[in-house]
């Protein structure tokens, strides 16, 4: 699912031409300059938040794997963890749209919430799994 803004990101950053994108040196300072140069401010503004939420899903993968990891190692209820997992999924397909989309700094907070009640879910699994190794 994280992919989904990494290739969203590409569709806008290569404007329909597989020429405006420079796979020898993708993130090059010297690109991004060009294309935001090509492009309208909300375009670019909305390749930016693109590319943000896929950052976001990389920076949080760890904290999912851990949840999985000590969830199974605590040998927690599968159908609990299935709804809860099911639940991150959830609220993270929200969060990408939300991040990509609201582009108003008031609006942003209802980002900010989903993200958090997405985390919230990978917490309650590894609180859960703590109390099934503290006793």
């Amino acid at each position: 699912m994280n992919f989904v803004p990494h290739w969203y990101s590409a569709t806008i950053f290569a404007g329909g031409s597989v020429n405006n994108w420079d796979n020898a040196n993708p993130k090059s300072a010297a690109v991004r300059e060009r294309f935001q140069k090509r492009v309208s401010a909300a375009t670019y503004l909305r390749w930016e938040r693109a590319r943000a939420a896929h950052n976001n899903g990389i920076e949080n993968f760890p904290l999912l794997i851990a949840a999985v990891i000590l969830g199974n190692m605590a040998k927690l209820d599968a159908g609990m963890m299935n709804w809860t997992f099911g639940t991150f999924l959830l609220f993270r397909a929200i969060f990408i749209v939300a991040y990509i989309e609201i582009s108003d700094r008031r609006l942003s907070v209802i980002r900010t919430l989903v993200f958090c009640i997405s985390v919230l879910q990978c917490l309650w699994i590894i609180f859960k799994a703590g109390n099934v190794y503290a006793g």
